[in-house]
C-alpha cells in the first residue's frame, strides 16, 4: 500500500492529464482534473525549483495565452452578452494555470510517456467501441447508438466523437510508431481512420485527411525505420478497405457521403445542402464582422447577435423557434472574426506565428518529443474545418492541455 501511495504522489500529474482525456466524452467532467491542475499552481510556486521552471514555461505560454485572452476581454466591453463574455474571459485564466502546471510537472520524459501511453490505449478503445456500437447497436458499455450519429461513449454529444478522435489521433499514432511493431502502427491508423469515417462527422474526415498527409510526408522523409516505411505502403489499401466496410455497414456514412457529393453540382443550394446548412451561418458571421470590425459581437454571444444579422426566415433561427440563432460560426477563423473582430484575428495570427517560431527554435530531438502535441494543436486550428466553438470550454480546455504538454517537452534551463 505504501508503494502505491508513493507512486501516486510522484505520478499524480500524469494521471490527471490522462483522466482529463478519459473524461472528454462525459460533458463537464473534464473540468475536475483541469481545475485540480490549475489550483495546484500556487502551491508549486512555493518551491524554488518549480518557480524557476515556471518562469521558463511562462515565457512561452503567457504570450500565446495573451493572443487568445486579450481579444476575449476586449470583446466584453460592448458584447451582446457583456456578463457572459466577461465571465468567460475570467474563467479562461484557469487554462493558463493548468498549462503552466503541466509544463512544470510533466518535464520528466517518463511522465509524458505515461500520458502518451494511456492516451493511446484510450483512443484505441474509443475507436473499437465505435465499431462495436455500429455493428451491434450498443457499445461495450451498453450505450445505444444515437438516432442521428454514432456516439460511442460521447452519449448525447455525438458530434464530438469523430472529430475528437481525429484531433487526438497523433497521440495514438506516435506512441504506436515509436513503441509498437510496424504492423501494429498500420492497424492503429486503419482503426482510427475507420472509426472517424463511420462517426459521420465530416470535420473529422478533413482532419484525418491532414493526418494522412502529414504522416505520409513524415514516413517518406524518415529513412531510419525501413520496416515502418514498407508497412506504411499498406495504409492506403487498408484505408480503402476500412471505408468500404464502413460504407456497407453504415447507412449514416452512405448518407453523409452522398450529401457531401451534392456540392459538385456547383449551385448555392447544393453547396448549402452539402455543408448541412452552414452557408447561412458563414454569411451571418461575415455580416457580424463587417458591422463590428474592431472587437466583434462578444465571446460566446454569437447565438444572440445572430438574431440581428441573419436573413429573414433563416433556417437556424426558425429551428430554434426564434429564441436564438446558430450557436457558433462552425469555423475557427469566422468565429474569431465574428466574436472578437480584427483584434481577435490579429491575436490568432500572432499566436500561430509565435507557435511556429517556437517550433523552429526547437532542436530535432525536441521536435520529435513534442510532435504529437504540436500536431494535435495544429489539427485543432485547421482553418478549413467545420469547427467546434474555439472559445467554448470543450475545445479551449483541450487546446491548453495540449499546449501544456507541448511546452513540457522543452528542456529545463540549468
Amino acid at each position: 500500500m505504501s508503494l502505491i501511495v508513493k507512486r501516486l504522489q510522484a505520478d499524480w500529474p500524469s494521471w490527471l492529464v490522462v483522466s482529463f482525456i478519459a473524461l472528454l466524452p462525459f460533458g463537464r467532467a473534464p473540468e475536475l482534473p483541469l481545475s485540480m491542475l490549475a489550483l495546484s499552481l500556487p502551491f508549486l510556486l512555493r518551491n524554488p525549483t518549480h518557480r524557476q521552471r515556471a518562469r521558463q514555461v511562462s515565457l512561452v505560454l503567457i504570450p500565446l495565452f495573451l493572443c487568445f485572452w486579450l481579444p476575449m476581454v476586449l470583446s466584453s466591453f460592448d458584447s451582446y452578452t457583456p456578463e457572459k463574455s466577461a465571465l468567460r474571459s475570467l474563467a479562461a485564466l484557469r487554462y493558463l494555470a493548468a498549462g503552466v502546471t503541466i509544463g512544470i510537472l510533466l518535464t520528466p520524459p517518463s511522465a509524458r510517456w505515461r500520458v502518451l501511453k494511456w492516451s493511446a490505449y484510450l483512443l484505441a478503445f474509443w475507436a473499437i467501441d465505435g465499431f462495436v456500437q455500429l455493428y451491434f447497436g450498443a457499445d461495450l458499455l451498453g450505450i445505444s447508438m444515437h438516432p442521428d450519429r454514432l456516439n460511442a461513449l460521447f452519449l448525447r454529444q455525438y458530434q464530438f466523437y469523430g472529430p475528437t478522435l481525429a484531433m487526438l489521433s497523433p497521440l495514438l499514432l506516435e506512441y504506436a510508431r515509436r513503441r509498437w511493431p510496424a504492423w501494429a502502427w498500420v492497424l492503429s491508423f486503419a482503426l482510427v481512420l475507420g472509426a472517424v469515417m463511420i462517426a459521420g462527422m465530416r470535420s473529422g474526415w478533413l482532419v484525418m485527411a491532414v493526418v494522412l498527409g502529414v504522416y505520409g510526408l513524415l514516413l517518406i522523409m524518415n529513412r531510419e525505420n525501413r520496416d515502418l516505411r514498407f508497412a506504411s505502403i499498406s495504409v492506403p489499401v487498408l484505408a480503402v478497405l476500412v471505408i468500404l466496410a464502413g460504407y456497407s455497414a453504415s447507412p449514416l456514412l452512405q448518407q453523409r457521403l452522398e450529401q457531401t457529393l451534392t456540392a459538385l453540382e456547383g449551385s448555392e443550394a447544393s453547396v448549402d445542402f452539402a455543408s448541412t446548412l452552414r452557408l447561412p451561418i458563414f454569411q451571418t458571421a461575415l455580416t457580424m464582422y463587417r458591422e463590428h470590425p474592431v472587437n466583434g459581437v462578444g465571446v460566446r454571444a454569437f447565438s444572440i447577435a445572430y438574431l440581428d444579422y441573419a436573413q429573414p426566415e433563416d433556417v437556424h433561427v426558425r429551428q430554434a423557434g426564434g429564441a436564438r440563432g446558430a450557436l457558433h460560426a462552425h469555423n475557427v477563423v469566422l468565429e474569431v472574426m465574428a466574436d472578437t473582430g480584427t483584434i481577435g484575428l490579429l491575436g490568432l495570427s500572432g499566436g500561430l506565428l509565435l507557435f511556429w517560431r517556437h517550433w523552429r527554435r526547437m532542436s530535432p530531438a525536441q521536435r520529435q518529443e513534442a510532435f504529437p502535441y504540436a500536431l494535435a494543436v495544429a489539427l485543432v486550428f485547421f482553418p478549413v474545418n467545420s469547427h467546434f466553438a474555439v472559445f467554448g470550454t470543450y475545445l479551449s480546455s483541450l487546446i491548453w492541455m495540449l499546449l501544456g504538454l507541448w511546452v513540457a517537452t522543452w528542456p529545463e534551463e540549468p
